[in-house]
């Protein structure tokens, strides 16, 4: 069978493997990469546009504009399918499933490479479907704060191109970083420390800021525009290439670690 018919192949039974009502699609996509995002954003929304219009609250709201509309989107729904590639990924490195995968795909990249496609492609089609949703509604539904964010602005046709692709670079580094630890738990501390705790408190450290400039996921959200107190060594087109540079590296090296843990021991 050739490389791209295994690949094809592996990528329909990801589908059959995490589909179903048991599956991580609809158990952890649906409720954490889907309706967690809207409920902080639409109740975040809500609770600025009543102080907004209460004359008498002496709070001042600032407005919103859409480098700044879809933040929870970037946050909760990317990172949670990451999260799901990781987990997915590492819980097939050993075991039986290991050995089935080794039956079934020879070639070691088959399957993380599937992987990525599988749940790169599905995170970015959810991510920029709730983009669409949020610019859309969120100046419909509460004009007084989010009468700036626009869907058809530069800023906003920047983020239909720019998330999907920062969705789907996450998901290469989670697949990575899943077939580099072999063990879904560990992989998903790692992945949330990593992305909550060291890329934002690593500015801290002595040389702090110029290493965040480093950061894979603080890169991939200023490459699509958002709006963000950092600033990388270059522009926001290179912040979104560095991300998928490192999501393309880590597959290869995982896929090197795939390959290493198939050769016998003697």
């Amino acid at each position: 069978m050739t490389a791209i018919a295994q690949l094809t192949r592996a990528v329909r039974a990801e589908f059959v493997r995490v589909g179903g009502r048991r599956g991580p699609l609809l158990i952890a996509a649906l409720p954490a990469a889907v309706v967690a995002p809207l409920l902080v954003t639409f109740g975040i929304a809500a609770v600025a546009e009543r102080f907004a219009t209460m004359s008498a609250s002496g709070i001042q709201v600032t407005s919103v504009q859409t480098t700044n509309s879809v933040y929870w989107v970037l946050t909760f729904t990317v990172i949670v399918w990451a999260i799901i590639a990781a987990t997915a990924q590492a819980s097939s490195v050993r075991g039986p499933a290991s050995d089935l995968e080794r039956i079934l795909f020879p070639r070691a990249w088959t399957t993380p490479v599937a992987r990525w496609l599988f749940f790169g492609l599905s995170s970015a089609a959810v991510a920029l479907a709730l983009a669409v949703l949020v610019m859309l509604v969120l100046p419909t539904a509460f004009p007084t704060v989010y009468g700036g964010v626009d869907l058809t602005s530069a800023d906003g046709l920047r983020f239909l191109v720019t998330v999907p692709i920062y969705a789907f670079s996450a998901c290469g580094i989670g697949v990575g970083l899943g077939a580099i630890v072999g063990h879904p738990v560990v992989t998903a501390v790692i992945l949330l420390g990593w992305t909550f705790v060291i890329e934002n408190s690593i500015a801290l450290a002595p040389k702090g800021y110029t290493l965040q400039g480093y950061m894979p996921f603080l890169n991939g959200q200023f490459g699509t525009g958002q709006e963000l107190a950092f600033t990388p060594p270059w522009g926001p087109n290179g912040a979104l290439i560095y991300a998928v540079a490192i999501g393309v590296g880590l597959v290869v090296i995982g896929s090197g670690a795939i390959a290493r843990r198939r050769r016998p021991t003697h």
